[in-house]
């Protein structure tokens, strides 16, 4: 046998010479065709129909994804296409003046989950703490109707739409997510194009899929489609996760439709000196309005991850593995050093220290061990070890509306809508001060001005490596 084998070696080699040698065999290399895709969450910036379908699919894909990452992939086919559909009462309602209202009012001015209004006649208060609604929370209750176009959609799509209406009413029906990643990608790709010109193909896509706003996976079959050879996927996300993990899926969404690229994944805008020295920027702009001989403690939150052992219920996933805390590390580490590095902070008088800080996910049985600190354990801390200030940077999540203007000041108590709204650099920004037990607690805006350059470096580095 190992005779044989090596004859046919021998003979590899010996033909591979001739072909080589003889320009009648030579067979041309195919030309390489790079594609860049940006990947975005795709956060509707207004609510209508359009929000409706982009918002459902948005969920979708985290259902999805979470039902990958517990090895029951097997389940979101049957959750999608025979479960969901079950749930259907009719057509769920609620009133524009008062989506989050806590009892039926008289003549309501209702709405459906398309922010369309609803004229008929026949509808009934549902009141969650009596019914039961699975899955969703914060519970909210709503108008039901037998009629319209509800009728035949799945009541879970229905009520997570129109518990986002409510808090687009909230923002005033703007959610500055949508400009803010637009304008990061718009940034990038002009960087790109004066770069490299027409030599590389450059597309979008979005978790929020919905019109003008293609699917990621759409996305990225199409720019295979135009010949592309090497494919950049370049999410502009501040840190990375296998929940949330576009790539992935567009990874496995092209092999399964037998497309054939070579995929190279851009790595995260987190931790990447540009936006490491845009967060110590923020801290430098607020200690200028503090005392220097003040106690300060600057909290850096992120959106948050669970932080527990499902396999131990024989789920099969282990959140404290999930890439996510070790991604959402780097950025912290990287955003801690630019702060420490800052002259203001070598000066300071009083003491100054750096905490990370998730804003959910981290409570009770989400991390039974503690091992991450929560706004409320965070601020508690603080307030016992005598900080007077406290400046908190939403950096990952800071694009998102309705995780930092209403998720983040919820952890702070704070009741929507309570911000002061400002402009800078063309963008509408948001801060917001409240007190905390004798703290005064400053949450700035979450634009970082080394976003862009960071999410450019990162995608220059993914070109590079082809």
């Amino acid at each position: 046998m190992r005779k044989l084998i090596g004859k046919s070696v021998g003979l590899l080699v010996v033909a591979a010479l001739l072909l080589s040698s003889s320009p009648t065999f030579a067979a041309p290399m195919p030309e390489k065709k790079i594609g860049v895709l940006l990947i975005g969450f795709g956060e509707p910036e207004k609510y209508d129909a359009d929000a409706y379908v982009g918002w459902k699919n948005f969920l979708s894909n985290y259902m999805s994804a979470g039902m990958r990452m517990m090895g029951m992939s097997f389940m979101y086919p049957l959750v999608k296409e025979m479960m969901l559909p079950m749930l259907d009462g009719g057509t769920l309602l609620v009133d524009k003046d008062d989506p989050f209202a806590s009892g039926p009012k008289e003549h309501p001015n209702l709405i459906d989950a398309w922010g369309r209004p609803y004229r008929g006649k026949d509808y009934r208060w549902v009141s969650i703490p009596e019914g039961e609604f699975p899955m969703l929370g914060p519970l909210f209750s709503y108008y039901l109707a037998t009629d319209g176009r509800g009728a035949g959609e799945s009541d879970f799509w229905e009520y997570f739409g129109l518990m986002m209406y409510g808090y687009y009413q909230y923002m005033d029906n703007h959610n500055p997510g949508d400009e803010r990643e637009l304008g990061l990608m718009d940034e990038v790709e002009a960087k790109l194009r004066q770069k490299y010109g027409d030599k590389i193909i450059i597309g979008r896509g979005f978790g929020a899929a919905r019109p003008g706003f293609p699917d990621f996976r759409a996305a990225a079959e199409e720019l295979v489609n135009q010949g592309v050879t090497d494919l950049v996927l370049a999410e502009a996300y501040i840190c990375f996760s296998e929940f949330e993990h576009p790539a992935t899926e567009i990874e496995q969404y092209l092999e399964e439709e037998g497309l054939d690229v070579n995929i190279v994944i851009a790595d995260q805008i987190g931790g990447t000196r540009p936006f490491s020295l845009g967060v110590a920027k923020k801290v430098a702009e607020e200690l200028q309005n503090i005392p220097q001989d003040s106690d300060v403690v600057v909290f850096l939150s992120h959106h948050g991850m669970m932080n527990f052992n499902m396999s131990l219920w024989g789920i099969g996933y282990d959140w404290t593995k999930e890439p996510y805390h070790y991604r959402a590390k780097v950025a912290f580490e990287g955003a801690k050093k630019a702060i420490s590095d800052l002259d203001v902070v070598k000066d300071w008088q009083g003491k100054i220290d750096v905490w990370q800080i998730y804003a959910e996910f981290v409570e009770g049985i989400m991390d039974p061990g503690d091992a991450i600190l929560s706004v409320e354990e965070a601020a508690e801390i603080a307030s016992k070890q005598g900080y007077r200030y406290c400046i908190d940077i939403p950096y990952e999540v800071g694009n998102s509306g309705f995780e930092t203007l209403i998720g983040l000041r919820g952890c702070w108590g704070i009741e929507p809508p309570s911000w002061q709204e400002y402009y800078e650099s063309g963008l509408r920004k948001y801060r917001s001060t409240t007190r905390y037990d004798g703290i005064k607690v400053i949450i700035t805006d979450g634009w970082i001005d080394g976003a862009v350059e960071g999410y450019y470096q990162q995608v220059l580095r993914a070109i590079d490596s082809i």
